[in-house]
């Protein structure tokens, strides 16, 4: 029998992996595409030892972000992807 804790984190990496909407992932103060917010969501989770509601800090695991709007365009950090908001050029 899987224990509780197991299964709220499992339920927490289902989240944290997007949906319909999702177009970029914040982590540390930067903007990620999709593959990369992935990318790094997946080596750094689970963080041995935090509290389960750490993981709603984007400076410990990526938050995925639904739906932007945003005046000025923004890119991944990683690989300059454009994402969303302001004119593609």
């Amino acid at each position: 029998m899987k224990s509780e804790k197991s299964e709220d984190l499992r339920c927490l990496k289902d989240a944290l992996m997007g949906g319909p909407g999702l177009r970029a992932y914040a982590y540390r103060a930067a903007v990620y595409c999709v593959d990369c917010g992935r990318d790094i969501a997946q080596k750094v989770f689970p963080a041995p030892g935090l509290p389960w509601m750490q993981f709603c800090d984007s400076e410990i695991i990526p938050q995925p972000i639904f739906f932007p709007d945003h005046d000025v365009a923004q890119h991944c950090d990683h690989c300059n992807t454009y994402l969303y908001g302001g004119i593609e050029k």
